[in-house]
C-alpha cells in the first residue's frame, strides 16, 4: 500500500512538472508542436518500456484478434482526449498559476468521475460529491482571499 501511495504522489508531481514544461515549449514553439512533441516522446518512451518489459514477461496473446465494433468506438477516444487535455493545459498554464490549474483539473476530475459513476455503474457517492463541493468552495475562497 505504501508503494502505491508513493507512486501516486510521484505521478502527481510529474503531471505538474510535465504540464509546466509543455507550456514553456508551447510558448517557445507553438501549441500544436508542443503537443506533438509530448506525444512523440511519450510514444518513444512507452515503446522502450514495452521492449524492456518484454524481456522479463512473456506476453499472452488471445487466439483471435478482437473484432472492431462501432458500438464500442468510445474505447478508441483515449488518445484524442489526451491530445485535447495536453493542448488545453498548454494554453492555460501560462495564464494561470500551476496551483490553480492543478486544483481546477482535480475538481474537473472529481465531478467527471461522479458523472461517469452515475452513467456507467449507476451508483452515486454523496461523500464524493461533498468532497468535490468542499474542494470547490476552498478554491473559491482562496481565489477571493488572493484577490484582496
Amino acid at each position: 500500500m505504501f508503494t502505491a501511495i508513493i507512486v501516486s504522489f510521484m505521478a502527481g508531481v510529474t503531471v505538474v512538472i510535465s504540464r509546466t514544461t509543455n507550456a514553456r515549449l508551447a510558448a517557445e514553439t507553438s501549441l500544436f508542436k508542443s503537443t506533438f512533441y509530448n506525444y512523440a516522446l511519450g510514444l518513444a518512451c512507452s515503446v522502450l518500456v514495452l521492449l524492456s518489459m518484454h524481456l522479463f514477461v512473456v506476453p499472452q496473446f488471445p487466439e483471435a484478434p478482437l473484432p472492431f465494433q462501432w458500438s464500442r468506438l468510445w474505447i478508441y477516444l483515449g488518445g484524442a482526449m489526451g491530445v485535447c487535455t495536453v493542448s488545453i493545459s498548454n494554453a492555460v498554464v501560462t495564464r494561470i498559476s500551476s496551483f490553480y490549474v492543478t486544483l481546477l483539473m482535480f475538481i474537473g476530475q472529481i465531478f467527471a468521475g461522479i458523472v461517469l459513476d452515475i452513467i456507467i455503474s449507476r451508483t452515486f457517492s454523496l461523500g464524493n460529491l461533498l468532497g468535490g463541493i468542499c474542494v470547490t468552495v476552498g478554491l473559491i475562497l482562496n481565489l477571493w482571499f488572493d484577490k484582496e
